[in-house]
Protein backbone atom coordinates (compact mmCIF):
# COMPACT_ATOMS: atom_id res chain seq x y z
CA UNK A 1 0.00 0.00 0.00
CA UNK A 2 1.30 3.44 -0.96
CA UNK A 3 1.16 6.22 1.61
CA UNK A 4 0.18 9.55 0.10
CA UNK A 5 -0.18 13.19 1.17
CA UNK A 6 -2.60 15.50 -0.59
CA UNK A 7 -1.59 19.15 -0.58
CA UNK A 8 -4.54 21.39 -1.35
CA UNK A 9 -7.04 18.62 -0.73
CA UNK A 10 -10.01 21.01 -0.74
CA UNK A 11 -9.20 22.53 -4.13
CA UNK A 12 -10.43 21.15 -7.44
CA UNK A 13 -7.31 19.08 -8.12
CA UNK A 14 -7.22 17.73 -4.57
CA UNK A 15 -10.91 16.81 -4.62
CA UNK A 16 -10.51 15.05 -7.96
CA UNK A 17 -7.39 13.25 -6.75
CA UNK A 18 -9.27 11.94 -3.72
CA UNK A 19 -12.08 10.82 -6.02
CA UNK A 20 -9.61 8.78 -8.08
CA UNK A 21 -8.04 7.35 -4.92
CA UNK A 22 -11.51 6.19 -3.83
CA UNK A 23 -11.46 3.87 -6.84
CA UNK A 24 -8.22 2.29 -5.57
CA UNK A 25 -8.88 1.99 -1.83
CA UNK A 26 -6.66 -1.04 -1.39
CA UNK A 27 -3.69 0.65 -3.04
CA UNK A 28 -3.45 4.00 -1.18
CA UNK A 29 -3.48 5.22 2.41
CA UNK A 30 -3.96 8.97 2.91
CA UNK A 31 -1.50 10.03 5.61
CA UNK A 32 -1.79 13.84 5.32
CA UNK A 33 -4.26 16.42 4.08
CA UNK A 34 -3.69 20.15 3.81
CA UNK A 35 -5.87 23.10 2.82
CA UNK A 36 -5.74 26.86 2.57
CA UNK A 37 -9.01 27.95 4.20
CA UNK A 38 -11.89 25.53 3.51
CA UNK A 39 -12.12 24.10 7.01
CA UNK A 40 -15.53 22.50 6.59
CA UNK A 41 -14.46 20.38 3.62
CA UNK A 42 -11.14 19.54 5.28
CA UNK A 43 -13.00 18.21 8.33
CA UNK A 44 -15.24 16.07 6.10
CA UNK A 45 -12.17 14.68 4.33
CA UNK A 46 -10.34 14.04 7.61
CA UNK A 47 -13.28 12.11 9.01
CA UNK A 48 -13.51 10.02 5.85
CA UNK A 49 -9.82 9.27 5.25
CA UNK A 50 -8.50 9.43 8.84
CA UNK A 51 -5.06 10.84 7.97
CA UNK A 52 -2.25 11.03 10.52
CA UNK A 53 -1.80 14.76 9.86
CA UNK A 54 -4.19 17.58 8.92
CA UNK A 55 -3.05 21.16 8.31
CA UNK A 56 -4.71 24.40 7.29
CA UNK A 57 -3.22 27.85 6.70
CA UNK A 58 -6.07 30.20 7.66
CA UNK A 59 -6.00 30.76 11.44
CA UNK A 60 -9.77 31.18 11.79
CA UNK A 61 -10.39 27.99 9.85
CA UNK A 62 -7.71 26.27 11.94
CA UNK A 63 -9.71 26.93 15.11
CA UNK A 64 -12.81 25.46 13.48
CA UNK A 65 -10.89 22.36 12.33
CA UNK A 66 -9.32 21.94 15.75
CA UNK A 67 -12.71 22.02 17.49
CA UNK A 68 -14.35 19.75 14.90
CA UNK A 69 -11.69 17.06 15.05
Amino acid sequence: MKRISILGSTGSIGVNTLSVIDSFKDEFKIIALSAHKNGELLVEQAKKYKPEVVSIIDSNAAEFVKRAL
